[in-house]
C-alpha cells in the first residue's frame, strides 16, 4: 500500500505551471510506471476530484479526451490550507497578549466537517503546561473549544452532526444528544464555552467565537489550563479580554458588524 500512495504522490507531482496536462501514456513513459498502474492511479484521483479528465466533441456531443489535469478538490484544499496560514498569522500577535494576561495556554481551533483542528498555540510558561499541539483534532460536541464551532451552526446542521456515535474521552464527556443541545443553547445566550474533563482529565477550557466577513462562526479562541487555574466560579476575570480580542481578529478577517457579545452579558449573567 505505501508503495501505491508513492507512486500517487509521484503522479501528482507531475502536475505543473509549465505542463498542467498530461497524457495516461505520457505519465506512464515519464515515471516508468506501467500503464494499467496509472490507469488505476488517475481514475481514482478522478473520483476523489483531485484530477479532471479533459472533454472534446466528437459529433456533436461531449465525450472524455484523452488529457488529465489537476481537480477543483484541490483547489478547495489549497483554500483550506491558506484560510488557516492567513488566520494564523493574523491571530497569533493577539494570541500573545491573550496568553500574557493570565499564563495560560491560548488556543486556536478551525473547523473540518464533523471536527475541530487545532491550528494554532501559544504555550503556558508555567512548569506543568497543557499538552496539546497544532494538529491535533477533536470532536465538535466536547471541549469549549470545538463546541463554538458546532453552537453557531444551523441546528439542522447540528442535528445532522449528533446523529453520529459519540465517543467517551474523559469523565465529563457529554454522552447524550440532549446534554449537548443544553450546552449549545447556553452557548448562543452568553457568548462564551466553557469545559471541564470533557477531552482530557483535569484540563479546563473557556472558548469564544470568531465570526468571518459573511458574519459567520469560523474559528475559535480559547483559553485553556487546569482545573485548579480556570476553575468555573472564576470564568468572568477572563471573558472580557477574551472576547476583545475574538473581536480584534473577528474585524481583522473582514467582520464588520459589532461584535455581539461583551461585559455586558456578564452582567446579565
Amino acid at each position: 500500500m505505501s508503495k501505491t500512495i508513492e507512486k500517487g504522490f509521484q503522479l501528482l507531482d507531475l502536475f505543473t505551471e509549465e505542463k498542467p496536462f498530461w497524457r495516461l501514456d505520457e505519465i506512464s513513459a515519464y515515471t516508468q510506471i506501467p500503464k494499467p498502474t496509472v490507469h488505476r492511479l488517475l481514475k481514482t484521483f478522478v473520483d476523489y476530484g483531485l484530477l479532471q479528465r479533459s472533454e472534446i466533441e466528437k459529433n456533436g456531443v461531449l465525450v472524455e479526451g484523452d488529457t488529465y489535469s489537476l481537480g477543483l478538490k484541490l483547489m478547495y484544499l489549497g483554500s483550506i490550507v491558506s484560510s488557516n496560514l492567513e488566520i494564523r498569522n493574523i491571530s497569533l500577535p493577539y494570541m500573545k497578549i491573550l496568553q500574557s494576561k493570565f499564563n495560560e495556554a491560548v488556543q486556536l481551533v478551525s473547523r473540518d466537517k464533523d471536527e475541530g483542528v487545532y491550528i494554532e498555540k501559544v504555550e503556558s510558561t508555567r512548569p506543568v503546561r497543557l499538552y496539546t499541539k497544532t494538529g491535533r483534532r477533536a470532536p465538535l460536541y466536547a471541549g469549549a473549544c470545538t463546541r463554538i464551532l458546532l453552537s453557531f451552526l444551523p441546528d439542522e446542521e447540528i442535528a445532522d452532526i449528533l446523529k453520529r456515535p459519540m465517543t467517551f474521552y474523559a469523565s465529563q464527556t457529554p454522552q447524550k444528544v440532549e446534554d449537548v443541545w443544553s450546552f449549545i443553547h447556553e452557548t448562543r445566550k452568553t457568548g462564551y464555552a466553557y469545559s471541564d474533563s470533557e477531552l482530557e482529565e483535569g484540563t479546563v477550557s473557556i472558548a469564544a467565537p470568531i465570526f468571518n466577513r459573511l458574519k459567520e462562526v469560523e474559528f475559535s479562541i480559547s483559553i485553556a489550563g487546569f482545573s485548579t487555574s480556570l476553575p468555573r466560579e472564576k470564568v468572568k476575570d477572563f471573558l472580557v479580554p477574551l472576547w476583545e480580542t475574538a473581536e480584534t481578529i473577528s474585524k481583522k478577517i473582514g467582520y464588520t458588524n459589532p461584535y455581539p457579545y461583551g461585559f455586558s452579558n456578564i452582567e446579565k449573567h
